[in-house]
This record gives structure tokens, sequence and C-alpha cells, in this order.
């Protein structure tokens, strides 16, 4: 998700350089895509991270600092740290699950898919035994 890829490269920025999320603002823009494309190898365009950023700021994870232009002057709120910091988290949990951990919420997330394959086979079974019977 692009959204919590902007997040985190602010608050990297923020981290390494020692600033605060009041004075740190940044701009969607080539450079940036370039940045976070390098970073996390993907292929996010200009326009991809404008619709990311549009997001943010309807979720309040950023917000305008000047009236410069629609995607310029961007600053990370409160709110988007703890977002994106939550979001790390839970990558990372997710990430050091045990093997056993991850085949059983495979099986949760696709339970529907496990309940339709035992009904196909518990009525290819009727229907076998029930044409065997007759």
């Amino acid at each position: 998700m692009p959204e919590f890829k902007i997040l985190t490269n602010v608050i990297n920025f923020m981290e390494s350089n020692g600033s605060t999320y009041k004075v740190v603002t940044f701009s969607i823009d080539q450079d940036l895509a370039n940045e976070i494309n390098s970073k996390h190898g993907t292929k996010y365009s200009v326009q991809v991270l404008e619709k990311a950023a549009d997001k943010c700021i309807a979720h309040e994870w950023i917000e305008r600092r000047s009236l410069d232009g629609k995607y310029d002057n961007l600053g990370i709120t409160p709110k988007g740290i703890g977002a994106a910091r939550s979001k790390t988290k839970a990558e990372e949990l997710k990430a050091s699950r045990s093997r056993l951990k991850k085949i059983s919420d495979y099986i949760e997330d696709h339970k529907g898919l496990f309940v339709a394959l035992g009904l196909i086979v518990a009525l290819a079974t009727f229907a076998s035994k029930f044409l065997r019977g007759k």
C-alpha cells in the first residue's frame, strides 16, 4: 500500500535527521517516487502516490501546510505516525509467526473454501453410495 510507504518514508527521514513532525514537509513528486521505489523495490508512479496522498489526507494522516499546491508542502500528523508504526508492527508480527501459525491463519482466512471443498467431497461420496446402491 503506497500510503504507508509515504508515511514510513517521512518517519525514517524524521528519525535520521532528528526532526519532529512539526517541521518536516515533503512534496509528492518524481524525486519522492524514485526514493520510495528504490527503497522498497516498487514501481509507483507520481499519480499513484498522489492518490495515496489523497487517502492519507482523508484519514488525516498527512496535512497541507501551505496553499502552494495540492501535493506540495505536506506534513505528517501524529495520527499518521501512529498509523504507520501500527502497520509496521503488524507486519513485523506477521513475519515472525511460526510455520504452524501461518498454516492456521491461512486456513482461517480461507475457511469458506475449505467448507466448499468439504461439501463437494460429501456430495460426491453421497452420490457414489446412492448410485452404487441402485
